[in-house]
C-alpha cells in the first residue's frame, strides 16, 4: 500500500492579479480584508502578500513580466484562482512520497515562498489544480 501525503489543512488559496493594489483595496472595500505586506519574489517573478479572508488567507500575485509564470498564467487564463496551497509537515518527505506515487512535481526539492517551505505539483496531477505544499 503506497505512503500518502497526510494535510494539515488548506492554508491558502493563490489569485492571480494584474495590480496588486487594486485586488487588495477590492478585498478591503468589498469584504474588509486588513491591508497586507507585498513583497517581491524575485526568483517567482511575482509581486505578492497574504491576506486573511475569514478562516483562511488568499495570497495575491502579480507578474513581474509577462514571461513570468504566473505573467503566463494571466495570458492564457485571465485573472483568477491560480492555485490551492495544502499545509504539510516535513514537506520535503511529502514530496518524496508523491513522487514515489506517481504525481508529476514542479519541485521535486522544497524552495523558499512567501508563506515558508514550498513546493508544486503539476496540475495534470491534481485534476487541473497547480496545488502547492507548504511547510511554515
Amino acid at each position: 500500500m503506497p505512503e500518502i501525503c497526510a494535510v494539515n489543512y488548506i492554508d491558502h488559496v493563490g489569485v492571480a492579479v494584474n495590480d496588486i493594489r487594486a485586488a487588495l483595496d477590492f478585498f478591503a472595500a468589498n469584504f474588509g480584508a486588513p491591508d497586507a505586506e507585498v513583497v517581491q519574489l524575485d526568483d517567482q517573478a511575482v509581486r505578492a502578500c497574504l491576506i486573511e479572508i475569514g478562516q483562511t488567507r488568499l495570497e495575491l500575485l502579480e507578474p513581474l513580466t509577462p514571461e513570468s509564470a504566473v505573467g503566463r498564467f494571466i495570458e492564457r487564463r485571465g485573472e483568477g484562482l491560480h492555485h490551492l496551497a495544502l499545509n504539510v509537515d516535513d514537506i520535503a518527505g511529502k514530496l518524496k512520497i508523491l513522487s514515489a506515487n506517481g504525481l508529476s512535481l514542479i519541485d521535486s526539492e522544497p524552495r523558499h515562498g512567501l508563506s515558508g517551505a514550498i513546493g508544486f505539483v503539476h496540475p495534470r496531477s491534481v485534476f487541473g489544480v497547480l496545488t502547492e505544499l507548504v511547510e511554515n
